[in-house]
């Protein structure tokens, strides 16, 4: 569709069209009524659900200096939140760089909007325009989207004007950000990370894959991994420590010298009367007992009637 400046989102090319009220009005259907003026930066408020972190770094220095240079190439967008007061939905960067060259006015593209296309625009221009993005970043832009879906459905059930059985929020996803199912789940699913784990995650140090197994924990069990593998460095994390933790924890939370026992590289073990038996050869069997107390009677029951 036109209108869906999503289809478009995985499709990079190497020359940016500059945001301009045609190219608004054509991606989002927007009415014509849209006004370019100055405002002053101090009338402005940030989106707060706006996922895009904002650093001063000398990327954003580097802009600062550009528009120094030649002036603002791309005027922020925003709407009217009330009289005299307007939230930016795209420039959060081109207004902190604005800000730090000292000025007190930037050019703005005023839109009316409601939540969901705030949402849209906010979403879409972000990842237009920036060449790289966080896993965190990915992860709360597809978690507003869903949410957004996920309200318009319900309005649509309860006015009895239907939801297309073909138009199943993860198929619109799918096909909005140009991925698979699998990654819109995935993404949506480390949300559930506790923000020190969001951070590694970000930090290219926790694998999406094994940040998708944590995200099942407790905070508090979330917290211990994190200072066990990635604050005190005692130990390596792989998929297969992380599938086995999140098992674990489905069944009772995990203590810390657990947890230590977990993330050891050392499997467990057991030994009756000289003779050892690893965790890897009972796991499949663990199933059949209700908890490890069972699993002991069992054994000592088929002993005594060997």
């Amino acid at each position: 569709m036109k209108n869906d400046v999503f289809v478009a989102l995985s499709q990079k090319s190497e020359k940016r069209s500059e945001t301009s009220v045609k190219g608004l009005t054509e991606m989002f259907g927007l009415s014509d009524d849209i006004k370019v003026i100055m405002l002053p930066i101090s009338s402005l408020r940030e989106k707060a659900n706006h996922p895009f972190k904002v650093v001063t770094d000398d990327k954003l220095n580097a802009l600062a200096e550009s528009i120094k240079a030649n002036g603002l190439m791309e005027p922020i967008i925003v709407r009217i939140i009330q009289d005299g007061t307007y939230e930016i939905l795209a420039g959060h960067r081109r207004t902190r760089a604005t800000q730090l060259n000292g000025e007190t006015e930037i050019k703005a593209i005023v839109i009316k909007a409601d939540d969901e296309l705030a949402n849209r625009i906010m979403i879409s221009t972000n990842f237009q325009q920036r060449d790289s993005y966080l896993p965190s970043e990915i992860a709360k832009s597809y978690l507003i989207r869903y949410n957004d879906l996920k309200n318009r459905k319900k309005a649509k059930d309860e006015n009895s004007n239907g939801w297309n059985s073909e138009d199943k929020i993860d198929r619109i996803m799918e096909k909005e950000f140009s991925t698979s199912k699998s990654k819109v789940y995935m993404y949506l699913r480390i949300n559930h990370l506790v923000q020190e784990l969001l951070d590694v995650l970000d930090g290219r140090r926790l694998n999406l894959k094994i940040a998708v197994e944590l995200s099942y924990l407790t905070e508090e069990e979330q917290r211990l991994v994190n200072e066990l593998v990635y604050k005190q460095r005692l130990y390596k994390l792989d998929l297969k420590k992380a599938v086995r933790i999140k098992q674990e924890s489905s069944n009772k939370p995990i203590e810390e010298s657990e947890m230590h026992k977990l993330l050891s590289d050392k499997p467990k073990s057991f030994s009756v009367e000289g003779i050892t038996f690893s965790s890897a050869e009972i796991e499949e069997y663990k199933s059949k007992f209700k908890d490890e107390t069972h699993m002991k009677n069992s054994i000592i029951e088929f002993l005594k009637n060997y």
